[in-house]
């Protein structure tokens, strides 16, 4: 078993899962833990450290993200070669001269963190520290601050045209738990319907459930209503993920139609719905709810700051006395001392300045990388301009592999993700390339790097 205990604290303010992920990358980077080896499950793990699964979940999927581990289907997760962060002794003599690339370029989902407005954040919570200290340390509510759930109800109706109280708003430690709580209280012992190819993190909960999955394949357009509707079936309407299409309404009309004819529901992740560069965003597929049939799972994490670690989702009035009867105590996983300073800076209206702000920027950066990446020849593959998102899914032609591409693109900095491991009859290889990170005078040099490592891989 890896040691890791004298490592955690529980004063630290780092989280517990973060504290997980720095001792493993540490070890991973200085050799102690030799490429190939396999990692302890998360139960295992975290009944030896004395902490949630959850916990050593997050961890692990972190670790994932880096590429400092892998996943191996039905095998378990094991460590992966990190020389690519290593910067190399010299340049490669295969791709022409070039500056070495920051760590983490063209990484998909991420925000900017240059973005993030830190001063007047700052001021929101010193405020907030002087007037009320309380609200930093203590909550009574189990479904969350109070004042944050009426700024989400408000902001809902005001971006995602969704008609909700404070009273249906459940504050989650992100929109993944808020994702997995639903699933968890309404599937029970019967089916669910997921993407494929979709949510990762969402798959393997699922499946490690023993539920019985079906899955809805998703092409540009979405996924279609399946002839036998689940008992639960999860969507990303307004921007699929990984793909990016839209869910046509007729689409969206006909899964509630399904969901209430079959006594089910949908769960909505909406996760970067915000960010769409043309026209203005769609409305949620929850505001066109009429039965009380959808549950819509929104994040802070991809708008404002992942450190926040803060989610929600807003339940149909019917559910919300089943849930109040499960959520006795607070949610574990959702930061107290950042609620009440996010519902100051929500309503002292910075937030909606902020995704204005960083909706312009993105949608520069993403004209820049869609125009870098028209550039590419056929035969390496094609890519949908969907103008929204944080990624643009590359659909590489012929038989390269993704995950091998992106292991040679993650010696160079990059930061790019394979598509196959998202679609669980791996019938997708493709590339999941971020622009967010990057100012728009660079992804071109970035991209046509990125090209040369596809062409040569």
């Amino acid at each position: 078993m890896i040691d890791l205990s004298g490592m955690l604290s529980g004063t630290k303010a780092e989280p517990l899962y973060q504290q997980i992920v720095t001792a493993l990358r540490g070890r991973i980077s200085e050799g102690s833990l030799a490429i190939g080896t396999r990692l302890p499950s998360s139960r295992a793990l975290a009944q030896d450290l004395g902490v949630a699964r959850s916990t050593v979940v997050t961890a692990y999927d972190q670790l994932v993200a880096e590429g400092f581990a892998e996943t191996r289907r039905g095998a378990g997760i094991f460590v992966c070669d990190v020389a690519p962060i290593r910067p190399p002794a010299a340049p490669s003599r295969s791709l022409p001269a070039m500056t070495a690339p920051a760590p983490g370029m063209l990484l998909p989902g991420a925000p900017d963190p240059a973005v993030f407005p830190a001063r007047p954040w700052a001021r929101c919570v010193s405020r907030v520290a002087r007037m009320d200290p309380l609200s930093l340390s203590h909550q009574k509510d189990a479904f969350g601050d109070p004042e944050l759930r009426r700024e989400i109800a408000a902001y809902a109706a005001r971006w995602r045209g969704i008609k909700c109280s404070a009273e249906q708003v459940l504050v989650t430690s992100g929109a993944r738990e808020a994702l997995e709580l639903t699933m968890d209280f309404l599937v029970g012992g019967e089916d669910i319907a997921l993407e494929a190819p979709g949510f990762t993190p969402t798959q393997r909960f699922a499946l490690s459930r023993g539920w019985e999955v079906h899955w809805l394949r998703a092409g540009e357009r979405g996924a279609a209503v399946p002839p036998q509707m689940a008992k639960v079936t999860l969507l990303t309407p307004s921007h699929q993920f990984p793909l990016g299409g839209t869910l046509p309404v007729p689409q969206r009309q006909a899964f509630l139609q399904a969901a209430k004819d079959r006594d089910g529901w949908i769960i909505e992740d909406d996760f970067d719905s915000e960010f769409r560069y043309a026209g203005q965003p769609v409305p949620a597929m929850a505001a066109l709810d009429r039965e009380g049939r959808c549950i819509y799972a929104g994040t802070f994490s991809k708008t404002f700051s992942h450190a926040l670690r803060l989610g929600y989702a807003i339940l149909p009035p019917a559910l919300v006395p089943k849930f109040r009867a499960q959520f006795i105590h607070p949610s574990a996983g959702a930061a107290i001392t950042a609620q009440r300073p996010l519902a100051a800076f929500m309503a002292s209206g910075q937030y909606d300045r902020h995704i204005r702000r960083a909706r312009r920027l993105y949608a520069e950066r993403y004209s820049a990388a869609a125009e870098a990446l028209s550039a590419w020849p056929e035969d390496l593959g094609s890519f949908q301009r969907h103008n929204a998102g944080m990624q643009i899914a590359f659909h590489l032609a012929g038989k390269q592999c993704d995950t091998q591409i992106c292991r040679d693109a993650a010696k160079a900095g990059f930061a790019v993700r394979p598509l196959s491991p998202h679609d669980p009859a791996k019938r997708s290889q493709g590339l999941l390339i971020g622009f967010c990170q990057s100012r728009a005078d660079v992804l071109p040099g970035q991209i046509g790097t990125l090209r040369r490592i596809v062409e040569q891989s």
